[in-house]
């Protein structure tokens, strides 16, 4: 009798950690990607960056001269660059709280017995 209580036990701890681990790392995965995707997604609205892209050559206002293209190729550049840095920085920030969040129990952990 002793045996399948400590077998329901020991099955019982796996589960429970099976199932943490699960919570911890993947299901919190999704949960800031999701985050990112729709962040980035709302910030797509404001630059446009694959629109912007796509005429980064062609003049601004529709103005076909020589002053309409060279202020849409600038003006058009800098949107672009500020769009993926800004991108970038939301990105590395996500991920790295991502990655700050998923080392916390190892950290604990050695932190316990250290």
């Amino acid at each position: 009798m002793n045996r399948f209580i400590l077998f329901y036990l020991i099955s019982t701890g796996f589960n429970r950690f099976k199932l943490f681990l699960k919570h911890w790392y993947w299901d919190s995965f999704v949960i800031f990607w999701d985050f990112l995707l729709k962040t980035l997604s709302r910030f797509d609205r404001i630059f446009a960056i694959k629109i912007t892209a796509r005429h980064w050559l062609q003049p601004l206002y529709q103005d076909r001269t020589i002053v309409g293209y060279f202020l849409g190729f600038i003006f058009r550049t800098l949107r672009i660059g500020l769009a993926t840095a800004i991108y970038l920085l939301i990105f590395s920030l996500t991920m790295s709280l991502y990655l700050i969040w998923a080392l916390t129990p190892p950290f604990l952990i050695i932190r316990a017995f250290v």
